[in-house]
Formats: C-alpha cells, structure tokens, sequence
C-alpha cells in the first residue's frame, strides 16, 4: 500500500485507450441520464400531469441523485483518460479548446430553452447560468446567481468548471496519491466544520468523486476482463435509500451543505460509485471484491438498523423489503461477471446524454403547465412523459450529434470530432 501511495497521478501512456469508446460505460452514462429524467418525473408529486401523480411505489426506484454523483466520478474519469501526455502550453489550450466545446453549447442550449419556455426569469440569472456562475449556496459576501428556475440540474455544470479548472493544478503537479489523499481528508474535515462557507464544503465533497474517478484512469490498472457489475448496479441502487452511514451515525449531526447529493453522511456513494466504475470498465478485480464487499455490508447494516428501530425510511416498510430484496441479489451475484452487453446495449443513450440530462427538466416543467395537453389520468401522465423523452432526445441528438461535431470540425480543425466507432466494452 505504501508502494502505491507514493505513485505519482500523471498520465500514462502505457495505459491508453486503444481507437473507440467503452461501449459499456457509454451505455452505463446513458442509463444515467434517463435515471435523472425518471427520478424528475415520477417524484410522489404532481411534477408532470398538475392533477395527477403516479403511484409512491414507482418513486422507489428514484436513483437520480447517485446517478448524478457517477456522473462525476465518470467525468474525472474520462478526463484521465482524454489527457494523454504531461502539462504544456500546447496540451492546455487543447484540454481547455475541448472542455469548453463539450460544455458550452449543451449549456448555452439548455439555459435559452429554459429562458424561452420561462421569459419572465431575470436576465441576470440568465447570464449567470450562461456563465456557469449558477449555485444553490451564496459565495463570499452573500453574492449568488441562482440556478434557472425550472432546470435545477444545470448546478452540476458549475460544479464541473470548478473540477475542470481544479484538474489544471493536479496536472502540473503531479502529486502522489498519498498527498492527494490527504487532501482528499483534510477537505472532507474542512467541509464538516460549521464555519466552512457551504458553497465550498460542497465543492470539497463533490471533488472526492471527482478525483476518485481521474485516480483510476491514471492509476487503476488494465482491465482485466468482465466485472461484477450486475451486483454493483443493484448495490449502487439501494444505498442511496438505504442510507447506510445516516443508519450507522445516528444523532451524529453534520452542516447542512444545501445540495443534496453532496451530504457528507452520504458518503458511502463515494466508495459504491468507485466498485462501478470498476465493475462495468472491467479494471482492478482485487479492488472490485473489496469494495463490493463493504457496499454489501454497508448496506446490509443499514437494512438491519432499519428493522431493529422501526425507522423504515422515507417510503415505509414496503420499499424497505423492496430494497432488502435486491440487496440480497446483490450478495448472490458478487462473484458472477458476465459481459456487459446490456449496457452495450443502451450506448446509444450514452450518445445523447448530456444533452437529455441538461434540458429534459425546462421542458418537463413546461409540459406541466401547458393547458391543451390531457391531464387526471394515468394515460395522460405517459402521454406526457413520451413529450418529454421524445422532445428531450431530439434537442440532444442535434447537440451532440450535429451541433458539437460540426463546431469541433470549425473551431479545432478535427474532421474525426463526431462520436467515435465504437468498440468493444473494454477500456
């Protein structure tokens, strides 16, 4: 361990990706995606149809919010992967050239349809989230730009300049992972402290998922085959309402950081997202036991915590069962590891995934007030989820598929900027 601490977080170039893309985690990004749009539409609430809400039961398999914690592990991660050779001149602006066209137009997009579909929103706002400036928590001196009103999932772009920016700094200095790690503990420590400004404890926690995944592109190991992500997927899934370290902490109380996903007793996140990062690219099937094995317990102490209190959680003692069920599906596949066809499968989601993620919820919020549609009934609520999906993939098709490749082709000269040829599932 000591040995591997003192390893150096630099790209390697004996651990490149071969010509392609990971269809697997392309698909496993794409699941993603539509876990967010899912989690928005079927909240308990009236969110879609203004007179009617699904059944609670279809709210239990609400996995947004750990699906927008893998998309920044998968971030660091595929930025680990794109930066190839050491800190330059020359590799920045080319890193920077990139960033900016895979962010800039998805966003400018989302926040002009947002604005469009929502014209009384102030213009200032409307500046900021064009400028990534948008925040739940107010920065030094009270100042705050809020997040567009009705496309609250654009404050995860503000989180990946930060990240982007931040990545500049590890690039040049190549740390050793022990010293990242220790300021990977020293930020979790300042975050938990009360005079710690939230909009910067957040960023602190947000970038242990960040950097965790920019470790394994750097560091992880080659893949090795197939991996246990058929268990990691159901694990992953049950612990965010499980809340396994809120069960196992108690009455331990931590500052309120205002972002949900970042709370610090949600943590265990941290360590499930790592074990499926690994499990679907394959790499590290040491570390992938071994992180499969704490989420499982993890998770087990949280199911047994549960029923000792009477404390069932949020969705009661029927959801509980629920997730104690596929629990226990994820203790008998730990050691099953199939190809992950599946997820090959739902690559092509991957492909739009940006783009639904950042504009499904303004037209979502549209759809709920527009009068002419059908509303009180169950057909009425699909027919408005089927607008919804349907519209939010055509925006995203035209972004990602011909609007960003068409700039990249402008802007950066590169006749291969369209989505690459995919191959097989192996990183």
């Amino acid at each position: 361990m000591d040995g591997f601490l003192q390893s150096r977080l630099a790209p390697r170039e004996a651990f490149a990706p071969a010509a392609g893309r990971d269809v697997a985690l392309e698909g496993m990004r794409g699941l993603c995606a539509f876990l967010v749009l899912y989690g928005h539409a079927f909240a308990p609430l009236p969110v879609l149809d203004p007179v009617y809400s699904p059944p609670e039961f279809m709210s239990w398999l609400d996995e947004a919010r750990p699906s927008v914690l893998f998309f920044f592990v998968l971030s660091g991660y595929v930025i680990g992967l794109s930066v190839k050779s050491g800190f330059s001149g020359p590799a920045v602006r080319a890193y920077g050239s990139r960033r900016l066209l895979r962010l800039v137009p998805v966003n400018t997009a989302a926040v002009l349809i947002a604005w469009a579909l929502r014209p009384r929103t102030a213009a200032t706002t409307v500046l900021g989230n064009l400028g990534f400036l948008q925040n739940y928590n107010p920065y030094i001196l009270g100042w705050r730009v809020p997040i567009m009103d009705n496309d609250a999932s654009l404050w995860t772009l503000n989180f990946e300049v930060f990240y982007y920016l931040a990545f500049l700094a590890v690039w040049r200095a190549s740390p050793r992972l022990g010293v990242l790690v220790a300021l990977g503990l020293l930020g979790t420590a300042a975050a938990a402290l009360p005079v710690t400004p939230a909009f910067l404890a957040c960023y602190l926690v947000g970038a242990l998922y960040w950097f965790a995944g920019l470790c394994v592109a750097w560091l992880g190991p080659r893949p090795e085959g197939p991996g246990n992500w058929p268990s990691a997927l159901l694990v992953t899934g049950t612990l965010w309402p499980l809340a396994s370290l809120d069960v196992l902490l108690g009455g331990v109380s931590f500052p309120e950081l205002g972002v949900p996903p970042l709370a610090l007793k949600r943590l265990d996140l941290l360590v499930s997202c790592l074990w499926l990062l690994l499990a679907v690219t394959g790499r590290s099937p040491r570390w992938q036991r071994r992180l499969g094995l704490l989420c499982l317990a993890l998770a087990s102490a949280a199911v047994a915590g549960r029923l000792l209190s009477g404390a069932y959680g949020e969705h009661g003692p029927g959801a509980l069962v629920a997730y104690a069920c596929a629990l226990a599906l994820g203790w008998a596949l730990i050691g099953w590891r199939p190809e992950p066809a599946p997820l090959a499968r739902l690559a092509p989601l991957g492909g739009v995934s940006f783009g639904v993620y950042a504009v499904s919820l303004a037209i979502q919020f549209s759809l709920l007030f527009q009068p002419n549609l059908p509303r009180g009934t169950p057909w009425s609520f699909a027919l408005r989820l089927a607008l919804v999906v349907g519209l939010s993939t055509a925006i995203a098709w035209v972004l990602e598929h011909r609007l960003q490749p068409a700039l990249r082709r402008r802007l950066l000269g590169d006749p291969g900027s369209g989505f690459a040829r995919p191959r097989r599932s192996q990183v």
